[in-house]
């Protein structure tokens, strides 16, 4: 009798895990808070009635008295917004904190509703803080040692002009948190009591005609069941990571085969690394928290035609010391490429405080290689390579559909073959860089054409050009350009010298003219050079300068 009640028990429990893990996923899938996030320093977005999410750390949110708390927030230029925010349980042990949700740089994420600050609530702050200025000044104003910036400081704060500028920057709005559910949590919870139960379960059931070692073996084969479930599963996702090679000193090969899941993230509308990290966390990773090394780059780029009538694109990739993982990408749904990856842009490689690339570490982050790719070309014949404006980031506010630039790299490597459908694309997109910077892409095809595709504020400027270098070609008077450093200019020499038409080898040449030697340019070197063969799928790469030693890259490369 006992064992029924334990078997009947243990069901329940499994199939409470299973609809808790049900409900997770049906929840998630149609929750779209997260789509609409509030941007506190935009009054078109933080307004009174706005619903949608704030992601905000802890540590920001400080509690006056029960219930009334303010958070600070800021942004890239270190601007600070202060706002009002209640629904917070401030305690840090508190339950409630270990649920919320959490972005990839550890803010937690409150689904919350704006509505209008009591008037009396932020009078009450205000006071608190003038108090607090006057308490710490009279503190301090007797004390030698006292600093004359620190003085200089308080005097103004407690002045009436100090208090008026206090005032002024207190929202008369406020955050109210609703109720939030961390569904990834509820899922993981759903599997462990899933598991839980169907083990207890199936226990039961093996002791009614085996007993001692017998059970011992069917647990053994009910684990060994499950895991190779879950080897199914991964399949894909373990012979990517399985599959990276160490080509030569500082450049790695890898084939990827597994789904990097493209409409889903050109569907995300993310706008910024902290947002493209949270996404590549949630959906590639594995929740395992990853990190961006900041670092710009200089290139060139070009297109030229065989004496075969072959069509070429030339690429250097000028930048610190790096390692480079080459990339081949089969995708179900598009075109196969070989595309080189920057790897220190994601802290990955073999210098100092980066992770090793054949670490456990390091192999499971190669999951997101496509979307760090910087050039590449695919089967169809298609080529496009990012390159450099050393100028403020682009984040175009159009009413489309957000994505960042190196994403948009991945989707048309994986969905055009000319430059005409690449242009089609991208313009569907409000474009958005990341880094500190802006970049311009080179777009070229086996039809001949070449192009360069450039975001100057809320305009896509298409210009038909054989070589691009990083200085902006088509409205220069948008950023004021200076003359540059030369290096276009020679280029251009090279192919008006030759009509654009050069042999790969001579490509190269034209590579070595505009490219750095490593021990110079203040640390920024040609890191590699590459010609790609458009109508034949092969890639020559030259690495660190070495224009006497080409390899070649191709399909069995990467087998």
């Amino acid at each position: 009798m006992g064992k029924k009640v334990v078997l009947i028990i243990s069901a329940v429990i499994a199939f409470i895990g299973i609809g808790l893990f049900a409900a997770g996923s049906v929840l998630a899938a149609g929750d779209t808070t997260e789509d609409n996030r509030i941007d506190l320093f935009d009054p078109e977005s933080f307004k009174d009635g706005a619903t949608g999410t704030v992601h905000l750390n802890a540590e920001d949110i400080y509690e006056w008295e029960k219930g009334l708390c303010t958070v600070v927030d800021y942004d890239e230029e270190e601007n600070g917004v202060f706002t009002f925010i209640t629904g917070v349980d401030t305690n840090r042990f508190a339950v409630g904190l270990f649920l919320v949700p959490r972005d990839a740089a550890g803010r937690m994420i409150f689904s919350v509703t704006v509505k209008p600050c009591p008037e009396e609530n932020r009078q009450k702050v205000l006071s608190a803080m003038y108090d607090s200025y006057y308490t710490l000044y009279e503190r301090v104003a007797d004390d030698p040692d006292t600093s004359p910036e620190l003085m200089s400081m308080l005097e103004y704060y407690i002045s009436d002009e100090g208090r008026a500028a206090m005032d002024e920057g207190m929202s008369h709005l406020m955050l109210e948190v609703t109720p939030t559910t961390n569904y990834g949590l509820m899922k993981t919870a759903g599997i462990v009591i899933a598991a839980l139960g169907a083990l207890v379960a199936v226990i039961c059931l093996l002791s009614y005609k085996v007993k001692g070692r017998n059970i011992v073996l069917g647990f053994v084969v009910l684990l060994l069941v499950a895991a190779g479930v879950c080897l199914f599963m991964l399949r894909k996702h373990i012979t990517t990571v399985a599959s990276l090679k160490e080509h030569s000193t500082g450049v790695y090969t890898l084939k990827y085969t597994a789904d990097y899941k493209l409409d889903n993230i050109l569907d995300s509308n993310i706008t910024n690394e902290g947002e493209l990290l949270g996404w590549a966390e949630k959906e590639l990773y594995f929740g395992m928290p990853v990190s961006m090394k900041e670092s710009l780059f200089g290139c060139a780029a070009f297109a030229v035609t065989d004496s075969n009538g072959n069509h070429l694109m030339g690429r250097n990739t000028d930048y610190p010391e790096t390692d480079c993982l080459m990339l081949y990408s089969d995708p179900v749904d598009g075109y196969d490429s070989i595309a080189l990856v920057d790897l220190s842009i994601i802290n990955i490689g073999t210098g100092e405080d980066q992770v090793s690339p054949t670490s456990f570490t390091g192999r499971l982050a190669t999951l997101a290689m496509p979307y760090f790719t910087i050039e590449g070309m695919n089967e169809a014949g298609f080529g496009v390579s990012i390159l450099e404006l050393e100028h403020e980031e682009i984040h175009q506010n159009l009413g489309r559909k957000d994505t960042l630039l190196n994403v948009a790299v991945r989707a048309v490597l994986d969905r055009c073959a000319t430059v005409d459908e690449a242009v089609a694309m991208l313009e569907q997109f409000d474009m958005n860089t990341m880094l500190g910077a802006t970049f311009h892409l080179f777009m070229c095809d086996k039809t001949g054409r070449s192009v360069v595709v450039e975001w100057l504020g809320d305009k896509m400027y298409v210009t038909d050009n054989p070589a691009i270098t990083n200085y902006v070609i088509g409205d220069t008077s948008y950023y004021g350009e200076e003359n540059g450093d030369g290096r276009y200019e020679v280029l251009m020499e090279d192919l008006d010298g030759c009509a654009c038409v050069a042999s790969a080898s001579e490509a190269m040449g034209f590579l070595s003219d505009v490219g750095y030697d490593n021990k110079k340019s203040a640390g920024i070197g040609t890191e590699w050079s590459c010609v790609y063969d458009l109508d034949n799928f092969t890639v020559t790469v030259c690495f660190d300068v070495k224009y006497d030693q080409p390899i070649t890259v191709t399909r069995d490369t990467f087998n």
